[in-house]
This record gives structure tokens, sequence and C-alpha cells, in this order.
């Protein structure tokens, strides 16, 4: 079951080709926690702030099942 992968801004450099419109599809055939999938995707997990998962904020160590939307963000910085 895929899960579609959502990046935004600073973290989109780091899987090679990312598209932003298409983001980006990844099969799982076992549970597998944000953090892990990030590790497998390339991201630093210290690079991200935020984890969406179908649209509700969730900790680096659910676990996610497959079919769902995750969206990573970085901070935000500003002032």
């Amino acid at each position: 079951m895929p899960l579609k992968i959502l990046l935004s801004s600073t973290l989109r450099k780091y899987p090679p080709g990312y598209d932003p419109v298409k983001g980006i599809s990844f099969s799982v055939d076992m549970e597998i926690t944000v953090e892990e999938l990030c590790e497998r995707i390339n991201i630093p997990c210290d690079k991200i702030k935020i984890v969406m998962v179908n649209g509700k904020s969730k900790p680096m160590e659910h676990v996610l099942k497959g079919n769902e939307r995750v969206g990573l963000f970085p901070p935000i910085g500003g002032g």
C-alpha cells in the first residue's frame, strides 16, 4: 500500500529528483514509523519540525500502515 509524501520548502532538496507537484509515492509492505520513512528517503530527521498524516499532526514515532498522505515540514523562521 503506497504512501504519498509531500515535502515543504527546504526538505525538497534531499530526495533526488523530487517533484513538488507529484510528491513521492512510497510503497510499504509492513508498518513503518515516520522516522524510519525519513531515513529511507534520505531526509535528516533533525530537519523536520512538523509531521502531518492525513491532515493531523503526528510525532516522528507515529506508525504508518499505507494508504496515507504524509506531509513533512521544516522549522519556519522569521521575525
